[in-house]
């Protein structure tokens, strides 16, 4: 009943939940272990219009993505319109599926430049932005927050603007700019940006497992769900709201032989994309997440921290198991 396919302009998605584009995340070996979990639509990290158009290397490497990783999309950043109709012919040669504008983001660097969500005061420029990409064939989107502080909610009026642009879709995180990502998301006014809008409404925020995604879709009427920060040593949050969605139920066991097998798959990914030091320094993040909610795990976090490769990694969740085994 809830998931289906997605209609995103021209593109049509296997189902309607995706992966959101997060910084220092989302790069090739986290979306890849996404996708072997049923990730369909997956987002690189967000990228700088100006970093497109001063043809800066990192962003390009951030942009890269292999041709089995179809679709994808990319979120931009910037706030001048006409940039982001200069930038249309270096991202067309790129060829993703999808345009996604920030209009969110709430760290600091980004908000300085009038960029992300210092854009939900400027409906106006929103509009423009939007208008701008509608250029291209590939379908636009936009991620909002709700507003910018609990004074300043705007997200009816910001989800027109972005419609009245010509976008294909809106996502929108339930919480304001001031929240950050604490406090609770407030799925009403994700709710209220349905009924005000005829193109596919996203709702983000708050999606922890099968149950909560079952809540966002009852409560709120979207069309998808973009999973964030739920995805976070538990890339298995795909399969698991898929499997409950269709049969209210979840068959998955993430214990420690699970984890285990995940976080080897993962760092085998890394590998592949980058050296062993990058490979290692990106994964012990990883391994504090995957890591989360384990007996004993902060000892676990002391020890990878310490660890200089993947071999003495691997002894330590080696010696780890067999203390569980003698508790």
């Amino acid at each position: 009943m809830y998931l289906k396919p997605l209609q995103l302009g021209n593109l049509k998605t296997r189902h309607n939940l995706m992966l959101a584009p997060m910084s220092g995340i989302t790069d090739y070996p986290f979306r890849q272990i996404c996708r072997e979990f049923g990730a369909d639509l997956t987002f690189t990290e967000v990228v700088s219009v100006d970093g497109l158009l001063y043809n800066n290397r990192t962003t390009f490497q951030i942009l890269k993505f292999k041709p089995h990783e179809k679709p994808i999309g990319f979120q931009l950043f910037g706030s001048d319109e006409t940039k982001f109709a200069r930038v249309l012919k270096i991202i067309e040669k790129l060829q993703p599926d999808i345009i996604d504008v920030n209009l969110g983001c709430p760290m600091k660097k980004i908000v300085k430049k009038g960029a992300g969500a210092a854009l939900l005061k400027e409906l106006n420029k929103i509009e423009k932005i939007i208008s701008a990409l509608k250029q291209t064939s590939i379908p636009i989107t936009a991620k909002i927050r709700i507003g910018w502080d609990v004074n300043t909610i705007v997200a009816e009026d910001v989800a027109k603007s972005v419609e009245s642009g010509g976008a294909d879709a809106i996502t929108v995180h339930g919480r304001t700019k001031e929240q950050g990502y604490s406090g609770k998301a407030q799925w009403e006014y994700i709710a209220r940006v349905k009924s005000v809008v005829n193109i596919p409404v996203i709702g983000n925020g708050d999606v922890f497992d099968g149950p909560s995604a079952l809540a966002m879709f009852q409560m709120t009427g979207v069309d998808g769900i973009m999973l964030a920060r739920g995805t976070l040593g538990k890339p298995w949050l795909f399969a698991e709201i898929q499997q409950y969605l269709k049969e209210g139920s979840i068959n998955i066991k993430p214990d420690y032989s699970f984890r285990l097998q995940v976080l080897q798959r993962h760092y085998q990914l890394q590998l592949q994309f980058y050296d062993e030091t990058n490979a290692l320094t990106r994964m012990k993040k990883h391994l504090v997440w995957y890591t989360r909610g384990l007996p004993f795990a902060a000892r676990i976090k002391e020890r990878v921290f310490e660890a200089k490769n993947f071999k003495e990694i691997h002894k330590i969740f080696q010696d780890y198991q067999k203390n569980l085994l003698k508790n």
